[in-house]
């Protein structure tokens, strides 16, 4: 199940229908279509709150993750049986500062000419930041260099999938993309 909670503040600003569809594609693609997800859209105020609670930064940031994992390695299980992965908690004011930034140049390969490819808005934001923070609730990192090109590559695999509505399914390869490891708590992209 995906859960989307949105705070007053910043209602109305992405589309949730259009974001629980984008979310639903994700995990179907990462291998995880049963899981549970919770979605937070909020401000800059409550995500400055968490990252100085749980990552003792005093600054907002785009997108926080809060892994169920946490310090678990769970058993192996039929792809139908949900786990809850946790919460990925996005600031739509830092978001919508980085908007006009465009995408990453890291991803500029997975569309080809930045300047021919489709168009950067909130919601594709919102995208890329809900891939990235899911990509740390089923484990992966950024803090090593191996790990960085590992979570890098999958992020330029899905992202635009997940923007044009046509998600790659590794899944039907066979084995899901990869197995729940443990999450680590509130990562920045």
């Amino acid at each position: 199940m995906i859960t989307i909670m949105q705070r007053a503040g910043v209602r109305d600003r992405v589309n949730p229908a259009t974001l629980r569809r984008r979310a639903t594609r994700l995990l179907g693609a990462l291998g995880r279509p049963a899981d549970d997800l919770c979605i937070v859209l909020t401000d800059d105020a409550e995500i400055r709150e968490l990252n100085r609670t749980w990552r003792q930064l005093d600054k907002s940031t785009d997108v926080l993750s809060f892994s169920q994992l946490e310090g678990e390695r769970p058993a192996p299980r039929p792809v139908d049986v949900p786990v809850a992965l946790g919460d990925v908690v996005i600031s739509l004011e830092t978001a919508s500062e980085q908007v006009g930034d465009g995408c990453l140049p890291r991803l500029w390969s997975a569309f080809g000419d930045p300047a021919s490819g489709p168009a950067w808005d909130l919601l594709s934001e919102v995208t890329f930041l809900l891939l990235h923070g899911t990509l740390h609730l089923i484990g992966h990192d950024h803090e090593a260099d191996a790990e960085r090109a590992v979570m890098e590559a999958l992020e330029a695999e899905h992202l635009p999938g997940l923007l044009s509505g046509r998600a790659a399914r590794r899944t039907r390869e066979g084995e899901p993309l990869e197995s729940a490891v443990p999450g680590r708590t509130a990562r920045r992209r």
